[in-house]
């Protein structure tokens, strides 16, 4: 549902939902891994972000392990060097076995002294996790009017999602 669809069901102004949703995503805490020698996969999928006067793209770029399906970190914002270096970086600290990424020309830098495959079908968990973004968020699908208008509730949606579908949500 979106803001004004929850808005109406529950009965609430659409300002106290948002406040909520930004208080619960406050509250996710990311997962500490003690996985050691596994296959990783990393890709990013892009989506709008659309104020008023100016429209952007912004990259959801997230890491999995290719056995649990467990969504490692997820970082939103640019498709830089930077960003993707964060992810790696996190996940060389698990001593990666394997790290499965797309032909991004970034990529081969950034994973050096790990083994690293960008063969053509080896990428299928986190394809099949993006279609399940797509369709479970719907401000993220493509070639709709739904859309986010800050890329702050951009990242509490995702960050809510992950934490429901794969993190434990820690509340006081």
């Amino acid at each position: 549902m979106g803001i004004s669809s929850l808005s109406r069901f529950l009965g609430y102004s659409k300002q106290t939902i948002l406040k909520r949703i930004a208080y619960l995503a406050s509250k996710v805490t990311r997962p500490v891994l003690y996985e050691y020698n596994q296959v990783y996969e990393v890709d990013e999928m892009w989506t709008y972000v659309s104020s008023c006067r100016k429209r952007s793209i912004k990259w959801i770029i997230y890491a999995i392990n290719r056995k649990t399906n467990q969504v490692v970190d997820v970082i939103i914002g640019s498709r830089s060097k930077e960003n993707l270096a964060i992810i790696i970086n996190k996940l060389k600290l698990l001593f990666p076995k394997k790290i499965i990424t797309d032909k991004l020309i970034t990529y081969p830098n950034l994973v050096i002294p790990i083994e690293h495959d960008t063969r053509r079908y080896k990428n299928n968990k986190i394809e099949r996790s993006n279609l399940n973004l797509r369709t479970h968020i719907k401000r993220l699908s493509r070639k709709t009017i739904c859309y986010s208008k800050s890329e702050k509730m951009l990242e509490n949606c995702v960050l809510l999602y992950f934490s429901w579908h794969n993190w434990q949500m820690k509340f006081r």
